[in-house]
């Protein structure tokens, strides 16, 4: 039997699946948690899991049937969010220093030195100013030990990438870190998103270096010999040499792998896929059984990238949300992610003791969060630290404590907790959906008392039963995906958002969605779409969802590891654009020129012939980028599109790669 070994390291859990290759069956599934401060400990374990039930660990023969292994992950998407990545010089060409500075964009670029080069092109290609060469040489050598990698990229380098490739020989002269360029990463004119990019693949190589590096020795530990593709953004594959050198294109890997999942396991070719994890809930729309990707290159952490990626919706709304109450006994769940009470709980049995003492006293009657533990997950080792923040960490030094017991323990400090949370050092736990419908969640293990007593707190702060809480946190989470998932529909057909809603069409959609009963004025809303849900909460959520929405809801087998299945399904594509463009020499003479991601080319007066050599470079590039990728049996579909200037046209040629990995 020939497997597909399918990896998943999402945000709270790691997922693996061994799929028969040629049946395309999944044989064998499991589940770990995520390990943040270490992904490799979550995928060893998944994997450790995949075994066959009786087979003794050290002489299973299952992973000798291994031919591919495909991994999908967070961690790239996760890096840009959460400010981390290696160190950057960046060397920008023919870039206006000032207007770069009035827009603010210099300050938020996270690099450690930056250098303006003279030199650059036109929009036709055409050299404007030399390369300075020593200027460029004294800049290298001024930033070479303090950076990690190097970011160079030309103002038009996409029309002739000449002035990058001339810094690249001289940075490899001169050093021997890794260096990435714009052109190589985007055909897009917008300089201030290629600039972005670049900055952002570059920070990012020692990320995904670590990440494939571990990923590898547990591959090695389990004699396991097959090659390592990873998912981009777009859904397609890239072997683990071009993940390494461009890792920019794996951000949103994970809910593209979700999107490429849940069409498979369903068979659906136009569809609404919700992936429903522990932190997020994420909405993508498929058409002829792909996800749409967004043309202006998807927005992570606030930076605009030339990266195609698969467009979505991402609600803060997962199984391991945050639920509290408000001073008004308001319920609210998320988007604030906490530890779920039955998960810390099997590792912390004690704080069964503080949720009984809280069920039983009046504590959490007036706002408090009584169900709200802090606990410390990573050592603060070599972190400077306020005397506050030690004394912190020196309380909880013995296990999870609520706030109440904190403020008692720290006595003359107030609980300063923020920084520590945000750098990762101590984690909140708290009632969680998790918990609430711990019944449902159970096989992956946990304290069931502390989720039950935790539900109970709640419930009595509320003044209500613990199964009019379980509603109405089902509820809540239902009219928000339902909202999310409406709005975004409505985006992507008129360019227009629902929300904020208007008072008036807000009471129609909420009578619509029967969130509030309907008055003299019924509606309802259809979509017209299926909905194809994956993701371990999802059969307590979506169905309803899709009932609000008068479609239909499928959850095909599977479902809880749908991620993982989409990133042993995926294919390796690339798309090359290459432009055609005239170029008025004088006197009515005209040439074309060839502007692709390589080079820029002369091709004479004839616009067909100069068609017909971009159809061939893009067609040679695509191809090549493919089987260097880790492609086999590759094909090219070619199309264009002409914009009419005047008596003359300009053509963009472009060149689609597909193949399947090559084993």
């Amino acid at each position: 039997m020939k497997l597909t070994l399918g990896i998943d390291a999402g945000g709270t859990y790691t997922d693996a699946i061994l799929m028969d290759q040629v049946r395309g069956e999944v044989k064998y599934k499991a589940k770990a948690l995520t390990t943040p401060h270490d992904l490799s400990l979550g995928i060893s374990q998944a994997i450790e899991y995949l075994q066959e039930k009786g087979e003794p660990r050290k002489t299973s023969k299952i992973f000798q049937q291994i031919e591919l292994i495909s991994i999908s992950t967070t961690l790239a998407t996760n890096a840009v969010v959460e400010g981390h990545g290696g160190r950057v010089g960046l060397l920008l060409i023919g870039y206006d220093e000032d207007i770069l500075q009035r827009n603010g964009f210099m300050n938020r670029l996270p690099v450690e030195g930056i250098s303006f080069v003279p030199g650059g092109h036109d929009v036709k290609g055409e050299e404007v100013c030399s390369l300075d060469e020593k200027l460029a040489y004294q800049a290298i050598l001024d930033l070479r030990d303090q950076v990690d990698a190097f970011a160079v990229s030309g103002y038009f380098s996409v029309m002739n990438p000449e002035h990058e490739l001339r810094l690249r020989r001289m940075i490899t002269e001169l050093t021997s870190v890794p260096i990435v360029y714009g052109h190589e990463l985007s055909s897009k004119l917008n300089a201030l998103k290629r600039v972005s990019t670049v900055v952002l693949n570059a920070r990012l190589l020692p990320v995904i270096q670590r990440l494939l590096d571990s990923v590898e020795q547990v591959l090695l530990a389990r004699g396991i010999e097959a090659p390592l593709m990873m998912v981009k953004g777009d859904g397609s594959l890239i072997n683990a040499k071009t993940a390494r050198q461009r890792p920019v294109e794996t951000i949103l890997s994970g809910p593209a792998a979700s999107a490429i999942g849940g069409q498979f396991l369903a068979g659906e070719n136009s569809a609404i896929v919700v992936d429903m994890g522990g932190t997020t809930t994420d909405i993508a729309v498929l058409k002829d059984g792909q996800p749409w990707t967004n043309p202006a290159g998807a927005t992570v952490g606030g930076w605009q990238t030339s990266i195609q990626a698969v467009d979505l919706r991402t609600i803060g709304l997962g199984g391991d949300s945050h639920i509290w109450v408000e001073r008004d006994k308001t319920l609210h769940v998320g988007p604030q992610k906490a530890i779920p009470l039955c998960r810390l709980g099997e590792d912390w049995p004690e704080i069964l003791r503080d949720l009984e003492s809280a069920l039983y006293s009046h504590e959490g009657e007036y706002g408090s969060r009584p169900t709200d533990f802090l606990v410390i997950i990573h050592s603060a080792d070599g972190l400077p630290l306020t005397e506050s923040e030690e004394a912190l960490l020196q309380v909880l030094g013995d296990g999870p404590l609520t706030p109440s017991r904190l403020d008692s323990a720290l006595k003359h400090y107030t609980v300063p907790s923020e920084r520590l949370e945000a750098l990762g050092i101590i984690r909140r736990a708290g009632l969680t959906p998790t918990d609430i419908l711990w019944s449902e969640s159970s096989k992956i293990g946990g304290n069931g008392s502390a989720a039950r007593v935790g539900a109970q707190v709640v419930a009595r702060q509320l003044g209500i039963s613990v199964e009019e809480l379980t509603q109405m946190v089902v509820s809540q989470v239902e009219n928000k995906v339902a909202q999310e998932m409406l709005d975004k529909l409505v985006i992507d057909e008129t360019g227009h958002s629902l929300l904020p809603i208007p008072n008036a069409w807000g009471h129609l959609l909420e009578s619509a969605l029967g969130s509030k009963p309907s008055g003299t004025v019924k509606c309802q809303i259809e979509v017209t779409h299926p909905i194809v849900a994956i993701g371990a909460p999802v059969g307590a959520f979506i169905p309803q969802v899709a009932k609000k929405l008068h479609t239909r809801c499928i959850i095909p087998p599977h479902a809880e590891v749908g991620n993982a299945v989409g990133a042993a399904v995926a294919s390796v594509t690339h798309t090359v654009e290459v432009l055609v463009q005239p170029h008025i020499l004088g006197a009515g003479t005209v040439e074309y020129l060839i502007h692709s991601p390589q080079s820029r080319e002369r091709a004479g007066a004839s616009f067909p012939k100069a068609v017909k050599r971009a159809e061939q470079i893009a067609t040679e590039i695509a191809r090549r980028f493919l089987y260097k990728a880790g492609a086999k049996q590759v094909s090219v579909s070619v199309d264009r599109k002409e914009i009419s200037l005047g008596k003359l046209s300009e053509m963009t040629v472009r060149a689609c790669a597909t193949g399947r990995p090559n084993r």
